[in-house]
């Protein structure tokens, strides 16, 4: 449609100025044909618009131009912007494989972990509860957690996927579920930083709500005025993804980079 535009703006550019230069090379003449040529130009200039407005409109309704529809990307931060390797460091600091298991069936991913993001724990606290969760072993997955902050790092697409996405005029915001502690050091060691790329973060403990509570993402609806019909939301937690969608935000379930680039570009993120 815009190809035509301009192909038909052209067009009617020569036409009007070509009945000007004829007018105006008979007039040279003195041809009689030169006065009606030059009312012909005029009218020309007044009807050849508008009969170019009505085709466009009559185009248009025949095949209506599709708007851009997303015009905000949120991002989950861990698993999707931030890696966190935690079994290479468990590896790391001579944990066996059997402890390894334990800290991934029993420790990560258990639903307390929202308390600690909601800062309703505090570090202490939150760690006593999860090493107890493998008797035996508690100074070890004490160890395990006490250092599980050090394996955080950001995935090599992340600062330059947000900048892209900057500059094609999108929104960008992050929201997560965080602790503070853990948020404040890794601000500080500089994992963070791609975060200054985005144009806003709501995370857990500032607000006190964490995923997939649907409050949270009213939250940051609210707090950016964000139009969650014209959003997508993107994290690796399926629950997290489900609860998005009820709030009316399109959602992606986060595998890897690839893969959200391609689901990106069929709800028209243009790249």
């Amino acid at each position: 449609m815009k190809k035509l535009k301009q192909i038909l703006a052209i067009a009617a550019i020569v036409l009007i100025l070509g009945m000007y230069a004829a007018a105006f090379v008979f007039s040279m003449m003195k041809s009689e044909a030169a006065q009606g040529l030059f009312r012909g130009a005029i009218g020309a200039t007044i009807l050849v618009p508008v009969l170019l407005y009505l085709f466009l409109m009559v185009a248009r309704a025949v095949k209506p131009v599709k708007s851009a529809v997303i015009d905000t990307i949120i991002f989950d931060a861990g698993f999707v912007l931030i890696d966190e390797p935690w079994e290479e460091l468990a590896a790391s600091i001579g944990l066996t494989e059997e402890v390894t298991q334990a800290i991934g069936r029993d420790v990560m991913g258990r639903p307390e972990w929202a308390k600690f993001d909601r800062d309703e724990w505090t570090r202490d606290e939150a760690y006593a509860f999860f090493a107890g969760r493998v008797p035996g072993h508690e100074e070890e997955v004490m160890h395990f957690l006490e250092t599980l902050d050090d394996c955080f790092v950001p995935y090599w697409y992340s600062e330059d996927w947000i900048r892209s996405l900057k500059r094609k005029g999108y929104k960008v915001y992050i929201l997560s579920n965080w602790s503070r502690e853990s948020h404040d050091f890794l601000v500080k060691k500089g994992v963070f930083d791609l975060v200054r790329e985005a144009d806003g973060a709501v995370w857990s403990y500032a607000c006190g709500l964490a995923k997939p509570d649907p409050a949270i993402y009213e939250h940051l609806l609210r707090t950016y005025r964000i139009d969650p019909s014209r959003a997508v939301f993107l994290d690796d937690n399926p629950d997290n993804v489900a609860a998005a969608r009820k709030c009316g935000i399109s959602a992606i379930r986060f595998r890897d980079y690839p893969d959200a680039e391609e689901k990106l570009a069929s709800v028209g993120v243009r790249w």
